[in-house]
């Protein structure tokens, strides 16, 4: 239908503005590997769309991936995109946080509670309640 196919292209501009926001306020720390070691110039960015969304390019990614099937207009493939997409960020996203809790303890730990993941069922390893310089493994 059209209003589906406007709905499609309105949310494929905006998630992909998303994706290319964070993907120049990241900068030189922004990588399409998760880093499992710090490098001297990684710095944690909560500028910008970060300060806001916790993984702004994944959830711009997420977003494009289900509209361009609206845009197609086809439900099927909406739906297969939406739960392909959503468990691969199911598994993506708590490891890149595992990560970033190590390069960055008690920074990304206070900036997490302060953001949201954006995509609908992933898990943080960052419980809202859970106050900031507690010892995790003691929990």
């Amino acid at each position: 239908s059209t209003a589906v196919f406007i709905f499609g292209v309105l949310l494929v501009i905006v998630s992909q503005t998303i994706r290319t926001w964070a993907m120049i306020t990241c900068g030189e720390s922004f990588n399409h590997l998760i880093q499992t070691s710090r490098k001297e110039n990684h710095v944690l960015v909560t500028h910008g769309v970060y300060k806001y969304l916790r993984h702004p390019s994944y959830v711009g990614f997420y977003y494009w991936s289900i509209a361009t099937q609206l845009v197609l207009n086809n439900w099927f493939s909406t739906w297969l995109f939406a739960i392909a997409s959503l468990m691969f960020f199911r598994r993506r996203i708590p490891y890149e946080e595992e990560s970033l809790l190590e390069h960055f303890p008690d920074e990304y730990e206070a900036y997490a509670k302060t953001t949201i993941v954006g995509i609908p069922f992933i898990p943080s390893l960052i419980p809202i309640s859970h106050p900031v310089g507690i010892d995790r493994k003691t929990d």
